[in-house]
């Protein structure tokens, strides 16, 4: 539905409320001895009962299950922060399921631990039918980040004009577990004919196909690149300020300052473009979807465009910035002992995940190419709203 500007004024409030808090969480229990036992296979527990406890994961779940009922796309905006201060906790992907499982009036709770949403890749060979009582699902889903922790699978698949989420225990599933190169914990799922009953499926009223959830979950990917390329600028900044070389610090040499220039419009870009991206999903989520479904459907296929954008420039920045960072710290810099892996890799982890650089370039190119020579202007320069 949507809101009128003194609803926009609390939402807005409430959410800057929530920015700061969940600010303050992180950096204080983000610590590398957490992050580190984390990366070596110990579940974060208290970090995760924290989080519980100030009900950062169900920020966008309605309140009769617990939440804040924020919009998704300002609840999002918590994920900058998982990027800036490393956090190596599903907050993404419990934050999205939450919230479109909340959708649905028939979920009457949620669990405490982390849900994880499953979504089948072009290249996985996964196959889902519906039954008399639910659906039955055979085949794998590889790399699902974070399902080896999950409580609850929530896997999505297309049914007619709409997105079904079911509800998946992980123990009726086969996991194959494994690490990213982050060392975060991800699996393969081998489903062996399983059946989900009807009680345990939900349609999802804000999103109608797996494209949207691939962009929305893209987009997650680039907010939280966009954090982690900010770190990775402070840092590089600071330990040029400290470090001292020739008498002097490092910072006022030229090829330095150069490079961490280069650094800096890295970050700015990768910052705007996930902004933009979440921007244009606000607009979707403004949008009335009874009163005006065709607006609804152009800002959405917008809001796809603008994610795919985002995930594409965050990954370019991602390799460009972890390197600059690496060379601006020198040899401490690849350190075990230094911090500063602990955000690159992350990057590198995340530019992967729901769609690379070239996955997404390639989709924008094949609209360009569609619309025609005539129409490329209007494209690239029409604004989000």
């Amino acid at each position: 539905m949507s809101s009128t500007p003194s609803d926009e004024q609390d939402s807005g409030a409430a959410g800057r409320m929530i920015q700061d808090t969940a600010d303050r969480l992180l950096r204080d229990q983000c610590s590398k001895e957490l992050v580190d036992a984390a990366e070596a296979g110990t579940w974060p527990a208290a970090l995760w009962h924290t989080l519980v406890e100030t009900g950062l994961p169900w920020a966008s779940a309605p309140e009769r299950l617990g939440g804040s009922a924020l919009d998704l796309p300002e609840a999002l905006g918590l994920l900058r922060l998982v990027g800036a201060h490393a956090a190596p906790v599903p907050l993404a992907e419990t934050l999205i399921a939450s919230a479109l499982l909340g959708e649905d009036d028939a979920v009457s709770e949620l669990p405490e631990g982390p849900l994880v949403p499953v979504l089948a890749g072009a290249t996985d060979d996964f196959t889902a039918r519906p039954e008399a009582d639910g659906w039955r699902l055979e085949g794998v889903i590889a790399d699902v980040p974070f399902a080896p922790v999950a409580d609850v699978l929530v896997v999505a698949v297309e049914a007619g004009e709409g997105l079904m989420l079911l509800r998946v225990d992980p123990a009726s599933v086969r996991l194959e577990p494994g690490r990213n190169i982050a060392g975060e914990p991800i699996a393969t799922l081998v489903f062996a004919g399983l059946s989900v009953k009807a009680s345990d499926c939900s349609r999802c009223a804000s999103l109608g196909g797996a494209e949207e959830l691939l962009a929305l979950l893209a987009l997650s990917r680039a907010l939280m690149s966009a954090g982690a390329m900010q770190s990775l600028l402070d840092m590089s900044v600071g330990y040029a300020l400290d470090r001292k070389q020739f008498g002097r610090p490092i910072a006022q040499f030229q090829a330095v300052q150069q490079q961490l220039a280069v650094l800096a419009g890295e970050a700015a870009a990768a910052i705007r473009a996930a902004d933009a991206g979440l921007e244009a999903f606000a607009e979707v989520f403004r949008t009335d979807v009874a009163g005006d479904p065709e607006s609804r459907a152009l800002r959405m296929a917008m809001a796809i465009q603008e994610a795919g954008v985002a995930k594409a420039r965050t990954g370019e920045a991602a390799g460009r910035g972890a390197e600059i960072a690496h060379q601006v710290h020198g040899a401490m810099g690849f350190t075990y002992e230094h911090r500063l892996h602990q955000r690159t890799r992350r990057l590198w982890a995340w530019r992967d995940q729901y769609g690379t650089e070239t996955y997404w370039q390639a989709r924008f190119g094949r609209q360009l190419c569609a619309a025609g020579a005539d129409a490329l202007w209007d494209i690239l320069t029409r604004p989000l709203a």
